[in-house]
């Protein structure tokens, strides 16, 4: 298994493959996620005013562990 967390200013809805995982935090604590080692797209989706944006990046994911996860960052313009 590998490990990630998606960083982002907002909260956000969190899909690997198009398959929803759950929330990027719990509380102000970023959550970590699971998943096989490989190339994977990492979407996060969050409100910005009005209107859901979604973002992806494709990113390869291996040699992690639980306590040591790979970050993904993805930025929000905060005043939109």
């Amino acid at each position: 298994m590998e490990y990630f967390t998606v960083c982002c200013q907002r909260r956000g809805s969190v899909s690997v493959d198009g398959i929803y995982q759950g929330e990027n935090k719990d509380g102000e604590t970023p959550r970590v996620f699971r998943c096989c080692a490989g190339l994977h797209d990492i979407s996060l989706q969050c409100r910005v005013g009005q209107a859901c944006k979604e973002m992806t990046q494709r990113v390869t994911i291996c040699g992690t562990n639980a306590i040591v996860p790979l970050v993904v960052r993805f930025f929000c313009d905060l005043h939109e």
